[in-house]
């Protein structure tokens, strides 16, 4: 984690210094993470709103020069080079910008990957602190505060995956060893001295000395076999507490997999409430197959989209930790919340601005002229 980048690093620290202070002010629990994470998604929406804004009116403008750009389409149709051109000019001269529709999907996408990359640090910092825990008798008291309505751990996927309340020794070995260094993580950097005692004691680590008496603390050499069997027994008083689990470890799964449902039913809703607002705003009608359509091609990347994320929240939100789905659930709760308001206001204006430019078009057309009568 020392290694990640800087704004992974930073939103990470960030989260867990807040959720620390929530926990001095009034105490342990699921819901003092619940409302950091709903904290922190009101932050970064608030930094995006206006992006959010901007790119809404730019695909608004653009479906409103359609019928124009649909006129330059037979205008040059056998001239691809220069309709084209007329477009591009077209675009410019109304100050629409084909990148605009694409605004909030480029900063989206990062956005989704450093919240993800954060949550999955904080989420393993907690795997690591309840070790520390668990050695100073405190396991079980620490435990009890993962839960959170229906879901046994928050730290953990809201899934129906048997024997997802705790990370086993395999999933310790495979996330601190085969898929990052532990010692690149902060908070062993902050508890190294506690964390070696007690990752030696249970073979994760080996004993190196250098020949001047430096100790330091190696990966062991086996591949985890002797660490497995040896972290297992380690959580046993909590993955046979019944009170704190809620049944036998081997057969609980940590949750009912609403999170993930949740998650992907409001992508959908979010980007289908999006689309159906901007297509009332300019009265759009579908466009053409034709791909060197410019609205053709925003129309159709915004219906693949409208699919395809909805099944990316759903399998990320089935797989990581809850605190990421209930992160993405915020998201799109506020983004809806923001398409009704924007629909209000922003959206009925130009409505109103698009109905009057069609209107001064039909003005200008020539009128037929009535043959005089003999």
């Amino acid at each position: 984690m020392n290694s990640s980048f800087f704004l992974v690093r930073w939103l990470y620290v960030a989260m867990d210094w807040v959720y620390r202070q929530m926990c001095m002010l009034f105490s342990d629990g699921g819901w003092v993470v619940v409302v950091t994470i709903l904290l922190f998604t009101l932050g970064i929406k608030l930094l995006t709103v206006f992006s959010d804004i901007k790119s809404r009116k730019s695909s608004i403008q653009m479906q409103a020069i359609q019928p124009e750009l649909d006129k330059l389409k037979k205008k040059y149709a056998n001239d691809p080079q220069r309709l084209s051109t007329e477009q591009r000019k077209l675009m410019k001269e109304r100050g629409v910008s084909t990148m605009g529709g694409c605004l909030p999907l480029l900063i989206m996408m990062p956005l989704l990957f450093m919240f993800f990359a954060a949550f999955r640090a904080w989420s393993n910092q907690q795997a690591l602190d309840l070790i520390l825990k668990i050695d100073a008798g405190k396991g079980a008291e620490t435990f009890a505060t993962y839960r959170f309505l229906w879901i046994t751990n928050i730290w953990r996927p809201d899934n129906l995956t048997p024997g997802g309340t705790m990370m086993n020794g395999q999933s310790f070995w495979n996330t601190f060893a085969v898929t990052n260094n532990i010692k690149d993580f902060i908070f062993y950097s902050n508890n190294a001295d506690a964390l070696n005692r007690i990752l030696y004691d249970l073979h994760f680590f080996t004993k190196s000395i250098a020949e001047d008496g430096t100790v330091s603390y190696v990966l062991a050499s086996d591949g985890g076999a002797a660490f497995r069997a040896a972290y297992d027994a380690f959580i046993l008083p909590i993955t046979s507490n019944k009170e704190l689990i809620g049944g036998v470890f081997e057969n609980m799964s940590n949750g009912f997999a609403i999170l993930p449902i949740l998650a992907g039913a409001t992508t959908f809703l979010s980007s289908w409430l999006t689309q159906r607002m901007q297509q009332k705003a300019t009265n759009q009608k579908p466009a053409s197959d034709d791909k060197d359509d410019p609205a053709a091609q925003t129309q159709s990347m915004n219906k693949m989209m409208m699919w395809l994320m909805p099944l990316m929240s759903l399998f990320f939100c089935y797989q990581y930790d809850s605190t990421f789905a209930f992160y993405w659930i915020f998201s799109n709760v506020i983004s809806l919340a923001v398409t009704l308001i924007l629909n209000a206001t922003v959206f009925k204006k130009m409505q109103a601005q698009v109905a009057e430019s069609v209107i001064v078009t039909d003005t200008k057309k020539p009128q037929k002229k009535n043959k005089p009568r003999r």
